[in-house]
């Protein structure tokens, strides 16, 4: 069920896709599919309120849950917008019961904080800090013991905005290792005041092909 992205979407967000894709819908999720698989770099347009969003956030978190990738950025217009692509994530892995059954070991951590984000430095599992960080632009998912371990056991999403601290982004596992961000996804980077200005708009693009 978690090979493709397609079915991933549809099987634990029913709710969020429960229409049939539109050939554009094919296009961008087996675009995004490719790019956390193999890489890539794409730009692809679609219609306002035809899912982009709802993919993204989700696409983000197959990638993770997967073990496809240790760490991914998503990329909004503001700040304030990707903020709320985190949050949205949180509410996901929180109070989705499918998400949960087939991924307790990152959603029951998630799910014992009860919201509050100050229990992260207390969570032990086993006697052992799970090390779980949730803040409003970053998620640490948790470092279990061994045996309970998953493919995303200490894995990262990290959201900004396209004007925010995208470059020098960087994470030291318990064990030492230096994650830095492997896979990007940007979600409607303009917002209506850039895209009439054409200096704005320079600049994004300027971000977005250097700093991303």
């Amino acid at each position: 069920t978690t090979k493709s992205l397609e079915r991933f979407l549809k099987l634990y967000f029913p709710w969020a896709f429960s229409l049939k894709w539109s050939t554009a819908h094919i296009r961008v999720i087996d675009k995004i599919e490719s790019a956390i698989i193999e890489g890539g770099l794409f730009a692809l347009a679609m219609p306002r309120g035809s899912g982009k969003t709802t993919i993204s956030e989700r696409a983000a978190l197959w990638a993770i849950l997967t073990g496809r990738r240790k760490f991914v950025t998503l990329v909004g217009a503001t700040e304030r917008h990707a903020e709320q692509i985190l949050k949205s994530q949180m509410t996901e892995l929180q109070y989705n019961d499918f998400l949960h059954e087939d991924f307790p070991e990152v959603c029951h951590p998630i799910r014992k904080l009860e919201n509050e984000a100050r229990r992260c430095k207390g969570q032990k599992c086993c006697g052992e800090n799970t090390n779980i960080v949730w803040t409003a632009s970053q998620l640490v998912f948790p470092t279990l013991p061994e045996r309970y371990r998953g493919p995303s056991n200490g894995s990262i999403v990290s959201v900004c905005g396209v004007t925010g601290a995208i470059r020098g982004q960087k994470h030291t596992t318990v064990s030492g290792e230096i994650l830095r961000p492997s896979f990007v996804l940007i979600d409607d980077p303009q917002t209506r005041e850039s895209a009439e200005s054409e200096s704005q708009c320079q600049t994004r693009e300027a971000i977005i092909a250097g700093d991303v």
